[in-house]
């Protein structure tokens, strides 16, 4: 019984040196990468305008929230449209004319509605902002350190305050008609004009027509940068005429680290083990291209795995 007992506290040990040595290369890692974060100086404009940077990022983030254009969102830009149409007609005094265009509105809808019940948010519009307030991470940790001690003092709205300033955000808006509660809008208009209520049906065809869904999703700019870049020097590499294209592609990779620092310094996502296995790959392909070695395999490697990093953290896809 002794013996087992033994040999069980000796698995027990030795899992436990196990785990801790296993902790202890992760904590040697993390650190090692933390230590050349705050080393990291930023590096030389890569061969590429700020201006054109944006356009590109632009274009791809429409590629990925661009309103499909089907039946369903003409519909729902028609049903916009005529009820604005009723309401300038109840302006004029055209009541009758609004009561027969309304009762069409609401035959329209049901119409649809039967066709597909599952039709509750149409997309019927999408814009763009851009809040970008933070570009280097002297400036992030200069704010993150404010932030700190004015928590540690109790200056809770002050940390709170700073906090807010640390963005640099891509930021989509997608504008989506409620179907679901829209018709009974429409029904409850109807009935004000028929009881002669007509200030009151206006009220609620102004309500229906502020009652559009906007959905919101935040996009954190340093991994766009750090993407496109990534895409710039897979690009240059492979371009066989373009000259000094090794010194370019480097400097294209070490903007893109430089992102990805400023990414996980201003806390977008966690700190995350992708961010060290991005820094990797990065290095990795960095000491090819110094070499000559053959890239577009890594390429495709390090292009794949930010695109899913990005997708996963920011367009919950898993």
């Amino acid at each position: 019984m002794k013996t087992m007992k033994k040999a069980i506290l000796s698995v027990l040990v030795l899992a436990m040196v196990s785990a801790g040595c296993a902790q202890e290369k992760k904590d040697q890692v993390n650190n090692k990468q933390n230590v050349e974060q705050k080393m990291r100086v930023k590096p030389k404009k890569a061969n590429i305008s700020d201006k054109q940077l944006q356009s590109n990022i632009s274009e791809g983030v429409k590629n990925d929230f661009e309103i499909k254009k089907n039946k369903d969102t003409d519909e729902a830009l028609k049903v916009l449209s005529e009820t604005q149409n009723v309401l300038r007609d109840l302006e004029k005094n055209k009541d009758k004319k609004a009561k027969d265009e309304l009762a069409k509105l609401i035959g329209k809808i049901e119409i649809l509605l039967t066709k597909d019940p599952d039709l509750a948010l149409v997309p019927v519009d999408v814009g763009y902002e851009v809040k970008d307030v933070v570009t280097d991470l002297q400036t992030v940790k200069g704010i993150t350190e404010a932030a700190k001690k004015a928590m540690d003092d109790g200056y809770y709205q002050q940390a709170k305050n700073l906090m807010d300033g640390l963005t640099s955000e891509l930021v989509i808006k997608t504008v989506y008609l409620p179907y679901a509660t829209y018709p009974d809008a429409m029904r409850l208009a109807a009935t004000l004009l028929d009881k002669g209520k007509k200030d009151e049906a206006k009220q609620v065809l102004i309500a229906a027509l502020n009652t559009l869904t906007i959905q919101e999703v935040d996009l954190p700019l340093p991994v766009l940068r750090a993407e496109e870049f990534i895409k710039n020097a897979a690009l240059t590499m492979a371009d066989d005429k373009k000259k000094d294209k090794k010194e370019i592609a480097v400097l294209f990779l070490e903007n893109a680290e430089y992102q990805l620092d400023l990414a996980e310094a201003m806390g977008y996502g966690k700190k995350d083990k992708e961010f060290t296995e991005l820094h990797t790959a990065i290095k990795v392909l960095k000491d090819e291209i110094n070499k000559g070695n053959e890239t577009k395999t890594k390429f495709d490697s390090l292009k794949s795995k930010i695109k899913k990093f990005k997708e996963r953290l920011f367009f919950h896809k898993k």
